[in-house]
């Protein structure tokens, strides 16, 4: 059975198409591992400057720093180069990021002090408030800082209790280590 010429020319049409799109489908990705292997060193090297010139507790305080802003930059390139790749896909985005708009907001009002407890984090690290050995009173209680994470703090007090703290309750600190002390 003889096969018409446009059903090869339609044929033809579609296989040159996905091939187009599988080529261009290809590009995004590596295009989005050059640019996050580009954030990645260009934050390590910002932050390798700053890190050989502190000690102690700020160089914990600039890898935490560098580490997130490594994270955060490739989440936001990989889901735009999702974005992209749906798009070629054929997939319409605009409804996907609408509704993704909306289970956000949803999830956002479930996981509020979560969000609250790692803005609150982020903010102590990055102020540098305090650090790991620094001797607080934040939540009520009062010990010495055995680990700081963007989600909590962790204190030991003088009777060897340990008292966990969301950083987001964390609304006064007293730093005890810091600064001038005086003696009556």
């Amino acid at each position: 059975m003889p096969v018409s010429p446009d059903l090869l020319s339609r044929l033809y049409g579609w296989s040159a198409n996905i091939g187009a799109n599988a080529l261009r489908i290809v590009f995004i990705l590596l295009g989005a591992w050059a640019v996050t292997r580009f954030f990645r060193v260009f934050i390590d090297r910002s932050f390798r400057v700053r890190l050989l010139k502190t000690e102690g507790a700020a160089d914990q305080r600039l890898q935490t720093l560098s580490t997130l802003l490594s994270s955060v930059s490739r989440y936001v390139v990989y889901f735009v180069a999702g974005i992209m790749v749906l798009e070629e896909l054929g997939v319409r985005t605009s409804s996907l990021l609408a509704g993704a708009g909306i289970v956000g907001l949803t999830v956002g009002f479930g996981a509020q002090n979560l969000v609250k407890d790692i803005i609150s984090g982020f903010f102590i690290v990055f102020e540098n408030q305090y650090a790991v050995g620094d001797y607080i009173q934040a939540g009520g209680v009062s010990g010495i800082v055995e680990e700081l994470g963007l989600r909590m703090t962790r204190l030991r007090d003088w009777g060897g209790e340990v008292h966990t703290i969301p950083n987001g309750e964390i609304t006064k600190i007293t730093n005890l280590s810091r600064g001038n002390m005086r003696s009556w």
